[in-house]
């Protein structure tokens, strides 16, 4: 006889007001060949012992996808969560407005974000191994969890892109690198692509496009 919980998946998945809560759905808002790239990071650089870090959490659903990863290759190392919990700084926001002629009101986002919250639900969901960092991850000083592994970089805006990639770089290892969303023109968060570019550009590092809308830069073996 067919259990209760699964009769209940029955009509659910049949009923038209109730089915879209089984339907599929992709969960994360990074593309699938940015995760790819993350993980070949991980993994190439576990051996080393190397920090990983996210920075740009937002709830956390790509958080839980690298914690899993950890989980399920028996990966030791912890996984450094870097997030204001509180929006976009307003010194980034002003950079955007006043020297790229962006539209103020399209960066009131993120604004739900509660450290202690977020920390709460990835131990709810079984993760102990993690470490969030509060505030503006333009700021930190990164020589202090060197060497670095793997970033995953989804802080949208120009100045702090580009500020965290200059302070990251010199502390990859080799074989790691840093995986940076939004890097797509024309946008309202086309400043990742600008820091990106100029980025590359300094360091004499090639384009390299991975999924629809990232970008990588690997620290050369």
């Amino acid at each position: 006889m067919m259990r209760v919980a699964e009769l209940g998946k029955y009509f659910v998945y049949r009923t038209p007001l109730m089915r879209r809560l089984m339907a599929p759905r992709y969960g994360y808002k990074v593309d699938p060949g940015q995760l790819c790239a993350m993980i070949n990071f991980i993994d190439a650089t576990k051996s080393a012992g190397a920090t990983i870090a996210e920075v740009g959490v937002a709830q956390g659903d790509t958080s839980t996808f690298l914690l899993q990863h950890l989980v399920t290759t028996s990966d030791p190392r912890t996984l450094h969560l870097f997030d204001t919990f509180a929006g976009f700084t307003e010194q980034s926001v002003n950079y955007e407005v006043s020297v790229r002629n962006k539209p103020e009101k399209e960066y009131d986002l993120f604004r739900y974000g509660d450290e202690a919250q977020f920390s709460r639900n990835l131990k709810k969901a079984g993760y102990e191994r993690f470490k969030t960092i509060k505030g503006d991850a333009a700021a930190f000083d990164w020589s202090q969890i060197e060497p670095i592994g793997a970033v995953l970089l989804d802080i949208d805006l120009y100045q702090p892109t580009i500020d965290v990639l200059e302070a990251v770089y010199p502390h990859l290892i080799e074989g790691g690198g840093v995986v940076v969303d939004d890097c797509l023109a024309d946008t309202p968060f086309d400043g990742s692509l600008q820091a990106y570019e100029e980025f590359i550009s300094r360091h004499n590092l090639p384009f390299e496009r991975v999924g629809q809308k990232g970008a990588v830069i690997r620290r050369p073996v």
